[in-house]
Order: C-alpha cells, then structure tokens, then sequence
C-alpha cells in the first residue's frame, strides 16, 4: 500500500487518486458530498474543483498515481530486506496551453499553369476567446506560391508536474484536438495523437477499452469518475485488481 503521509500532515490528491480507485464508498461520497470527501485530505482548491467536476486534466493525474501505486507494490513483494521510507512525491496540475496551428496551401504556377502545392505552417500561442485566423504569420515569414484557403487548427496542450528520481522538477505533457476550420466538431479522443499507442501500455483497439470509452462519454458528471477509474483499469490492465 502507499506509505502514510509524514507525521502532522494530511495526504495530498496523490493519495486521494489511489484511494479513489479501491474504495467506491469514497468515490460515493465524493459524488454526493465531496467536501466530507475531502476531510483528512491536504487538496488545494484547483484540486478539490477538478475532483468535483472531472475532465481531461485527471486522466494522467490518475494514471501517475496508480501506476506509483503498482511500482510500489511491486517492489514490496520483490524486497526480502526491511521496508524503508519512500519518498513522498508531488504532482500538481498547471495551467493549460492553446496552441493554434494555421497551414497554408500555396498554388505554384508555370507558365499559366498549376505546377504544384507547397506549403507554409506556423504556430502561434492562443490567447482565450482569440480566434485563431486573426493571428498574424511571423515576421519576416514568405509563402512559397499563391496562398490559397487556409487551414486553422487548435491544440489544447495539458501539463501535471512531478518529481524525477532525484527529486527535480518534471513536467508530463499531453496534448490534445479541439477543433479546426475544416470540420465541425471535435474528433474522437483516441483520434488524437498517436491512435495506435497507450501511455499505459495497453492496446487502444481492445474490447474492454473501447467499452470503457464509451461509457465514460455516456456516464452523467455525478458518474463520470467512477467510469474514469473503469476505464484506468482498462488501459492498465486491471490495476490495483
């Protein structure tokens, strides 16, 4: 099991994840009151508002706990010698980034006539609420021929900081499509990034994956965390099972 917090302190969300994941009783009471849920629990209030409301940002937050959950059982039951203290470490989510990505097509003629497409691509930051065709190309930046219609696409890029082996700081980073010009919603989750790849390990395309997907994206917000544990399990292997 994971070592108790040092004395005179409360567990962090570290702890709450891993806990979360073995006990419905407190994935009960944090649906229906969350704030008794989070007695005995050091949460800042950025945590405490994602617990209530779960969205993409938890995902890797509760695969770091329960993978450090999984190494840490592991190591246990291979370890003949006495346990020794292990090193509390910290995971904090920050600020989310959008990055907005326009693609130009240029038209290339010869003698009156097309010879072929190239292209010019550039990213820029996305301020809130901007819209990405109004940021300007880079200064200085030429187009390889006559442009024609652009393509502007967002991608939300979402960071978990923690701690390295040595106790330095390491940022996680995961990224996501939101949307673009050319279509008129967002795509599936598991279309973005790389469809054939799991950061847990498992294959993306199995039965109980897909199964699991698909009712954390039915599941009303009061059950939505407990289908993101489901679906952990899934993409694990059975975790913590």
């Amino acid at each position: 099991m994971t070592e108790p917090a040092p004395a005179g302190s409360k567990p962090g969300i570290d702890r709450f994840l891993v806990a979360s994941a073995f006990d419905a009783e407190l994935r009960r009471r944090l649906v229906e009151s969350p704030e008794e849920a989070f007695q005995g629990f050091d949460l800042t209030e950025e945590e405490k508002d994602l617990l209530r409301r779960p969205d993409h940002r938890l995902l890797p937050l509760l695969g770091a706990a329960l993978a450090r959950e999984r190494d840490s059982r592991a190591e246990t039951k291979a370890s003949t010698a006495a346990p020794q203290p292990h090193a509390v470490i910290r995971a904090r989510t920050l600020p989310d980034i959008s990055l907005a990505l326009t693609l130009v097509p240029c038209a290339q003629y010869e003698n009156g006539r097309l010879h072929a497409i190239a292209y010019a691509a550039w990213v820029n930051p996305l301020p809130q609420g901007a819209d990405p065709s109004s940021l300007p190309p880079p200064q200085g930046a030429a187009l390889p021929g006559q442009p024609l219609t652009p393509l502007h696409a967002v991608i939300q890029v979402c960071a978990v900081q923690t701690e390295d082996a040595a106790g330095g700081p390491r940022v996680n980073l995961s990224a996501s499509f939101r949307q673009s010009s050319n279509v008129t919603a967002p795509p599936r989750p598991e279309a973005a990034g790389r469809p054939g790849g799991s950061p847990f390990g498992s294959g993306l395309a199995s039965e109980s994956v897909r199964a699991a997907v698909t009712a954390v994206r039915s599941a009303p917000s009061g059950e939505r965390y407990g289908k993101l544990i489901d679906l952990l399990h899934a993409l694990g292997g059975g975790v913590g099972r």
